[in-house]
């Protein structure tokens, strides 16, 4: 990504307001920045493989919801985490967001509000954000109810499972190959071949 000099800021700072963090995102307009823990972090380019598997995601679920109730958004669609315990607030990219809540669906939406379902597409760069403090904000948000780690470098699917009868605990599934990913708070099964067309795991991956 490139950052004009006269709007160039660090990679990742030090603590910062909500309100200074959304002056800088919307700011410097070739970049994205997530904020979580009071701290925003530049996001970096990722692979191939990490753009054809977001794009394989994306479009194996918008098939099931053609006619609604939920619809699906990319990595260019930001997404708030809120957590009731604290009221604090971060701001997120995920590679897929899925919400069932029309109001994030209204004409000119910027903002997603009320995730149900956030995917992250696993880089060598983010790995340690995503299973970690990224992790610990998804799972304290609310509104979502599965998070999915989407291995680049094998048939490797994670599922963390918010409990139906207690919202405070988690259920873990791994899925591999000749599998179908299922996503048990929308009622879709996605097969595994699907999440990977186009992927070749016999060649060696280079992440620049």
């Amino acid at each position: 990504m490139s950052i004009d000099s006269q709007q160039t800021q660090p990679l990742t700072g030090g603590p910062m307001s909500t309100e200074e963090y959304l002056r800088l995102d919307k700011r410097i307009l070739n970049a994205k920045y997530e904020y979580l823990d009071g701290v925003a972090r530049l996001m970096s380019g990722g692979s191939g493989e990490h753009d054809q598997i977001s794009r394989n995601t994306a479009n194996a679920l918008e098939r099931h919801f053609q006619s609604g109730p939920c619809f699906v958004h990319g990595s260019d669609m930001q997404v708030l985490i809120s957590t009731k315990s604290t009221e604090r607030e971060h701001y997120v990219y995920p590679d897929v967001t899925i919400s069932c809540d029309v109001a994030d669906r209204r004409r000119g939406n910027t903002l997603i509000r009320s995730p149900r379902i956030v995917v992250e597409v696993l880089s060598p760069s983010t790995e340690a954000i995503d299973r970690g403090k990224k992790l610990a904000a998804y799972k304290a948000c609310p509104t979502i109810q599965e998070i999915v780690l989407i291995s680049q470098f094998a048939p490797h699917v994670e599922i963390y499972r918010r409990s139906e009868t207690d919202q405070t605990t988690w259920s873990y599934e791994i899925f591999g190959p000749g599998s179908a990913v299922v996503l048990k708070s929308v009622d879709v099964r996605l097969a595994l071949d699907e999440l990977y067309k186009s992927i070749n795991f016999d060649e060696p991956l280079v992440e620049e």
